[in-house]
C-alpha cells in the first residue's frame, strides 16, 4: 500500500430491533437499566432478519406474538455509559400488531431486571425516553390510525 492510499476501515455496531406496540390508544413501554423507558426489543442474532428478531423478541419480554408491519425508525444512538454502545447502537424500530397474548413478562432479562408497562399515548411526552422514540412514537401512531 502506498502512503496516499487511504485504508477503509468498517464502522461496525451493534443492531438492536424493537416492536412498537399499541393496545387500547396505548403503548408497551420498557424501563431499562439507566431508568429510562423504551421499547421492547433486543441485539439481532447472527443470521437472523429484522423482522424475524421483533417477533422473538415481542414473545420472550412481553409474551406477546406479534405480527411486523412496518419499519418505522432507523436511529444511531449513542450510549455513553455502555459495554458495547459508546460507539452507537442502530435501533430499528417496527410497528407490530398484537396476534395474542399468551405468555408472561420476561422480568429478568439479559440487560438485568426488567419492568414493563402500558403507558397512555398522551402520557410519552412526559416520560423519560430519548426524543428519537417519542418522535418514533407519534410518528408509528399516525400511521396506525
Amino acid at each position: 500500500m502506498e502512503d496516499h492510499e487511504v485504508r477503509y476501515q468498517s464502522y461496525m455496531v451493534p443492531i438492536s430491533v424493537k416492536g412498537i406496540v399499541f393496545e387500547d390508544d396505548s403503548i408497551w413501554l420498557r424501563k431499562n437499566e439507566r431508568d429510562e423507558w423504551e421499547f421492547p426489543g433486543g441485539k439481532l442474532d447472527q443470521g437472523q432478519q429484522p423482522e424475524e428478531t421483533v417477533v422473538r423478541e415481542m414473545l420472550e419480554e412481553l409474551g406477546f406474538t406479534v405480527k411486523v408491519k412496518d419499519l418505522v425508525s432507523a436511529h444511531l444512538y449513542t450510549i455513553h455509559r455502555s459495554i458495547d454502545e459508546t460507539q452507537g447502537v442502530l435501533v430499528l424500530s417496527y410497528i407490530c400488531e398484537i396476534i395474542d397474548k399468551s405468555g408472561n413478562f420476561e422480568l429478568e432479562g439479559e440487560g438485568g431486571k426488567a419492568e414493563f408497562q402500558k403507558f397512555p399515548i398522551s402520557e410519552v411526552e412526559k416520560l423519560q425516553m430519548p426524543n428519537f422514540y417519542k418522535e418514533a412514537i407519534a410518528h408509528a401512531y399516525k400511521r396506525n390510525q
